[in-house]
């Protein structure tokens, strides 16, 4: 079952990213899907901040790995998304 929703989502967020990339889609098209892609990476990467700092009084060097991990995350996100729609149009 985990398999099978790994790969829905996989397709699904694959499939977005490619359709959001080409210029030959509607903008009405495009910008929503932007947005879902936006929205999904940010739930995912609040979560684990949240979650890190959840765990702050059980574990401590977990959370620390986890805030860590988030903000090496967003990095990266961020960075991605300058690469693939920002630098693109230049």
């Amino acid at each position: 079952m985990d398999l099978l929703f790994e790969f829905l989502i996989e397709l699904t967020m694959e499939g977005a990213i490619e359709v959001s990339k080409n210029k030959k889609i509607s903008n009405w098209i495009r910008y929503p899907l932007i947005i879902l892609i936006i929205l999904f990476f940010s739930v995912v990467i609040l979560g684990i901040f949240i979650l890190g700092i959840i765990v702050r009084k059980d574990n401590l060097f977990l959370s620390i790995l986890l805030i860590a991990l988030s903000i090496f995350m967003l990095t990266a996100s961020i960075l991605k998304f300058k690469k693939i729609y920002i630098e693109k149009k230049q």
